[in-house]
């Protein structure tokens, strides 16, 4: 079934450009010669600039019991299931909400008798030829999100010795002051800071970045703090911590 191009929006300025539409993909129930069904795979190619859109071409075949693709014509004999003429085939496109926060879109294929039951559904890629395997819950796709972000809380503490503090996962930056020392700082590598100076400040700060959740700061990350030393901390981390 060809597709009508739809004319381009040229955003309010200029000329519009040559309009197309994208090629579109859909399947038709058949079944073999021994009752097997199957689905015929239709490709339509783009029309341009006007131009009449060509008949659909047959991209290959789809066993619903397993899910492979078959790329060429369907097997020898093929043809509409018996008393099932009127039988279609819905195409739905869902998104695969990964345990990892991950967001797939896929298609999930549907045979439906003449009274509207589900006799087959089987999943493709968007391509609607490559087998697909859902890793999480199928949902609709504008409920799909591509991450949850974790919620960060500034937390302060205020710590005299002896006590020794260890960053917690996830810690997005942190400020060290030192209000009496000596105070032994031991970063992510191992390498130890002795800070004997009263009022002296340090602070990190994971990189900025695009994803939900911010790389944090290496660990571990120790503060040490002796008897008759004390310090405050300022960090940004994880919201629920028990960090009294």
């Amino acid at each position: 079934m060809p597709v009508e191009p739809l004319p381009c929006d040229n955003g309010g300025g200029g000329t519009p450009g040559p309009s197309c539409c994208a090629p579109s993909i859909t399947s038709v129930a058949l079944c073999q010669e021994d009752g097997t069904p199957l689905l015929l795979v239709l490709r339509s190619d783009c029309a341009c600039d006007g131009a009449q859109p060509g008949a659909p071409e047959v991209a290959g075949w789809i066993d619903p019991a397993t899910g492979e693709f078959t790329a060429g014509p369907a097997p020898a004999g093929a043809g509409p299931c018996p008393s099932s003429d009127c039988a279609t085939v819905t195409v739905l496109r869902l998104c695969d909400q990964a345990p990892d926060g991950a967001c797939v879109p896929f298609l999930r294929h549907l045979v439906h008798t003449c009274d509207g039951e589900v006799t087959a559904s089987t999943d493709t890629a968007t391509d609607g030829l490559t087998p697909y395997v859902p890793a999480g819950v199928p949902v609709d796709c504008e409920t799909c999100t591509a991450c949850e972000p974790v919620t960060m809380c500034p937390m302060l503490l205020g710590l005299s010795g002896p006590e020794t503090w260890a960053m917690p996962e996830g810690t997005e930056s942190l400020a060290v002051t030192v209000v009496c020392g000596p105070v032994t700082i031991t970063d992510c590598a191992g390498g130890s800071t002795v800070i004997n100076e009263c009022g002296t400040s340090f602070s990190w700060a994971a990189p900025a970045s695009a994803e939900c959740t911010p790389p944090g700061l290496c660990t571990p990350f120790t503060v040490d703090v002796p008897e008759g030393a004390a310090v405050y901390l300022n960090f940004l981390a994880p919201c629920g911590l028990d960090e009294s």
